[in-house]
Formats: C-alpha cells, structure tokens, sequence
C-alpha cells in the first residue's frame, strides 16, 4: 500500500509568512505529487519552494483538477499556518477525490487556472503489485541456498527505490522470530537481485517490501511529478 506522506511543508520560521494569491504559472518551483494510501480516497498536493521566511502561495478559487475526466475537489487553495511549537509554514495547495481504478494502464491529472493548464499522467498507478521469482531465468516455487536470485517485480512500469527482502520459516510459534533478511540487495529498474543465503530448508514464506514510484509518462508545466508507493508482498517459498 501506499503510504500517505506529510501534507505540510518542513521549512519553519519565526516570523508569519504572507500569504499571496497567484496564478498557477507563477508560483516558483511547483511539484505535482499523488497521494494514496491504499485505502480511501486519493490526495494531490501541490508543494513548492519553501525557503523559511518565504511567502506561502494560495491558488486561485477557480482552480480545477480532473483525474481521468473525474473531477476532484478542492480542500485547501494554501495559505499561512502557526505550528503547536509557536513557529510558521506553509500549508500547500490539495485536492481529494477517488482513486482510480486497478485496471487503468494511464492516470492522466489535469490541472488548471483558466490561464494555463498543468499535466502530469502516470503508468499502472494503483495495480496490484506482484512479482516473479527466477533463477537463471527460470520462475521458481521453491529456492537453494547460494543461487542468484532475481525477482522481478510488476508492473514493469515501476521505478523501485529501496527494497527489503526477507524469508521467515513456516510454523514459527506465535511471538518468536525465526526470519533471515537478505544482504547485498541490488536494484536494476523493476529486478531486485540476491545470493540466496539461510543456511537451512524447510518451508518459508518470501516477503518482499519495495517503496518507489509509479512510473511517469508525462510532467507538463511541473519541476517535478510524483505517485509513490510502498507495497508488501508475500509468497509460499521453500528452500531445499
């Protein structure tokens, strides 16, 4: 599942930032980002650059996001905040509305003030995430100690960051721990690769966890477009 990252910025200051109304072309540095944490509804935030002591930027009213013709709304246009600690940031711009479905190949955002129109659009974006498990290029139900592993995960289309990979020996009892987390992970585009090394066989259950982004098809009028993700797979895996 997707993790639902902060909404706010993390630059602070003393002082209150104004708040300034401004077009969508003139707000420095907007990043476009989608939000989803596999359960609910869909958050798009617009950030931008936050020195601390800047302005904070509020969009205009008007302002429409459209998901695949799906109009999302407008909870926040942005503005000026004081913090719990006594300091100020910026509140960005979001929108909510509902998540694409699974099966969509493309989630094509459009983004617009009346005076231009912004575009970001991703690939597989809420797929269900699986993988395959290979060995020499041959998918495997089962696995020995010392082979090459190479998992390779889908949709291809996945950009992977960071991953973690693990076996934990079947009929554990209840409270213990009886898990080998591989070393020496390696990412190359979507195949997370490995030496196969628990030193013991018996049935376990493989557990992958991968975090990255969807993969982008297109960043119009953005400096940056984003749709993480973190998803946990888990697949019956014996080791001989």
């Amino acid at each position: 599942m997707k993790k639902l990252v902060p909404l706010l910025a993390l630059a602070f200051t003393a002082c209150k930032p104004a708040t300034l109304d401004r077009d969508l072309k003139d707000i420095p540095g907007l990043t476009f980002h989608a939000l989803y944490d596999g359960a609910g509804d869909e958050t798009v935030l617009l950030q931008y650059d936050s020195p601390a002591g800047s302005s904070c930027y509020r969009i205009p009213t008007d302002t429409t996001l459209t998901v695949n013709g799906e109009v999302f709304t407008l909870e926040k246009r942005g503005e000026s905040y004081d913090t719990p600690s006594g300091f100020f940031d910026c509140e960005f711009p979001r929108f909510k509305g509902p998540a694409s479905p699974t099966e969509e190949s493309l989630t094509d955002y459009v983004l617009t003030d009346g005076k231009s129109t912004l575009r970001a659009a991703f690939k597989q974006l809420h797929a269900t995430r699986s993988m395959r498990v290979k060995v020499n290029g041959t998918e495997q139900t089962s696995l020995r100690n010392g082979s090459a592993v190479d998992i390779e995960w889908l949709p291809v289309s996945d950009v992977l960051e960071s991953a973690q990979v693990a076996f934990r020996l079947d009929g554990t009892p209840e409270g213990e721990e009886d898990t080998y987390t591989m070393q020496g992970v390696r990412l190359d585009a979507n195949h997370i690769r490995f030496i196969l090394d628990v030193r013991k066989t018996g049935d376990f259950t493989l557990r992958v966890t991968a975090r990255g982004q969807a993969g982008l098809e297109s960043c119009e009028g953005f400096t940056k477009c984003e749709a993480d993700f973190v998803a946990e797979l888990r697949v019956p895996m014996p080791i001989e």
